[in-house]
């Protein structure tokens, strides 16, 4: 179909994860292709010259970053909101989804998750043990002492589940996908918080469609993914 939403990325990707999760919301019909990122042919280079994901591709129209696809949805689609409509609330859900995006994606999950899962797995390289205990002992407690002092004791972190909760949810789960295990005594709200996260029904579905491809065959995540979204 020529206007038909196609998403390009793994939903193995927290970032894949956060817009599939937007267009789930909003039922919104779409295909994915689970591209790696950092790889992939000059086609793919062409319309994201990072080789990052994801990428938006409507007929001729096509986007990458996520964060720039979640404000495309948003405007395009607006009969469901996943930002909040207050001024100061939806300012605070971009917040959220900035420091989701951007420093657990970046000191984090990219020096725990893409360590232990994707260098080895993928890269057939050898982990940096180093950055993984940079991650684990310096910028994960720094991370769930602010979210502690943040989230709510009951319900998400701006009011209703929007934006911010999916960002954050996303990025803590691949940490969780790591080999890695959050001190519920230690850090309670965030425990608390990230359990009523993840009992959202599209943040179940794509967490349970994202690990039965950990451990899997690249060749084989397109037809997990059609099955998937087919069900």
């Amino acid at each position: 179909m020529k206007d038909e939403i196609t998403i390009i990325g793994t939903p193995i990707s927290p970032y894949v994860r956060k817009v599939l999760a937007i267009l789930d919301m909003k039922g919104i019909p779409f295909r994915c292709i689970p591209q790696i990122p950092f790889t992939g042919d000059e086609a793919f280079t062409k319309i994201s010259p990072l080789r990052r994901i994801p990428v938006l591709q409507i007929g001729d129209f096509t986007v990458p970053d996520s964060s720039v696809i979640a404000q495309y949805l948003e405007e395009k689609f607006p009969e469901v909101n996943v930002y909040p409509q207050d001024p100061e609330a939806r300012a605070r859900a971009r917040w959220f989804e900035e420091y989701a995006d951007d420093h657990i994606g970046r000191n984090v999950v990219y020096n725990l998750f893409f360590q232990r899962r994707v260098r080895p797995a993928v890269l057939k390289q050898e982990t940096d043990e180093a950055l993984v205990d940079k991650a684990i002992n310096h910028e994960l407690p720094k991370v769930l002492g602010y979210l502690e002092v943040e989230v709510p004791a009951e319900g998400f972190i701006c009011g209703d589940f929007c934006v911010a909760d999916i960002a954050l949810g996303a990025m803590m789960r691949n940490a969780f996908w790591s080999d890695w295990t959050l001190d519920g005594a230690q850090w309670p709200g965030v425990a608390a918080y990230l359990g009523r996260v993840y009992a959202h029904p599209a943040m179940a579905r794509l967490n349970t469609l994202a690990e039965s491809m950990l451990g899997t065959s690249p060749k084989e995540h397109q037809a997990m993914v059609d099955a998937h979204f087919a069900a």
